[in-house]
């Protein structure tokens, strides 16, 4: 058995056809985002090889994502390891320090899959764009971008599940009067999180990116049946 240890923040697709998405144009959906990406993999994570794809290219699988899809990562964003790496201890940041982790990621565009707000320059080294490339391409091919799940998932340094369909049922529901601050309010295929009692803050590709609005006026426009979900008490208490 070999693992692949990733050094740095690293794309996980579900394809192995890397150089066929990140080449000319890139594949938009209708909705206009590129769902090759599964999610951004942090630094010193690890996966196990299943086997080599091409070279550069691993087929890998790991306990920390949840998916049905096959997951690809490029080997140049890490190592490989013959004995697996324990799994690094993280302890779950303050809510002081989780909120304003949030408000700093107001205004970044909606990327599908994306959860390193910074972006990631070595992936436009190993695959470069074309030389004529819009604001919006560049996000979506550097990942400089958020998902609704994916900006939770980056403020709790990978402390809380990376989609929305395991947020379900994370931590424990709580009613909508009973909500509190980093209190989650879900529904299928979307997260917002609560910032005090007027507010939530989103990244939601209908509404631009990371933004924050009247927790009243959020809820008066969502018409699916939705769930409120407590995670930082119920991580606090487990610790």
């Amino acid at each position: 058995m070999m693992f692949f240890v990733t050094d740095k923040p690293t794309p996980v697709l579900n394809t192995p056809c890397f150089s066929d998405v990140y080449s000319g144009a890139l594949p938009f959906d209708d909705q206009h985002l590129v769902r090759a990406l599964e999610y951004i993999a942090f630094p010193e994570r690890t996966f196990r090889v299943v086997r080599e794809i091409e070279p550069n290219i691993l087929h890998v699988t790991t306990s920390e994502y949840s998916s049905s899809a096959s997951l690809f990562v490029d080997r140049r964003f890490g190592e490989i390891h013959v004995e697996e790496t324990p799994l690094f201890q993280r302890e779950m940041p303050s809510k002081e320090v989780l909120i304003e982790r949030l408000l700093s990621k107001q205004g970044l565009p909606y990327v599908w899959g994306g959860n390193w707000s910074t972006g990631i320059p070595k992936w436009e080294f190993f695959y470069p764009p074309p030389a004529q490339i819009s604001k919006d391409e560049r996000a979506h091919w550097s990942f400089m971008g958020l998902d609704c799940s994916g900006l939770l998932y980056e403020a709790t340094e990978g402390l809380t599940p990376r989609n929305t369909k395991e947020l379900m049922t994370y931590g424990v529901e709580v009613s909508l009067p009973e909500t509190q601050a980093l209190d989650l309010i879900l529904y299928p295929g979307h997260v917002l999180i609560i910032l005090n009692p007027d507010e939530v803050i989103e990244s939601c590709h209908r509404l631009g990116g990371v933004v924050v609005s009247s927790l009243k006026k959020r809820l008066g426009m969502i018409r699916s049946p939705l769930t409120a979900r407590r995670f930082f008490q119920t991580h606090q208490d487990s610790a």
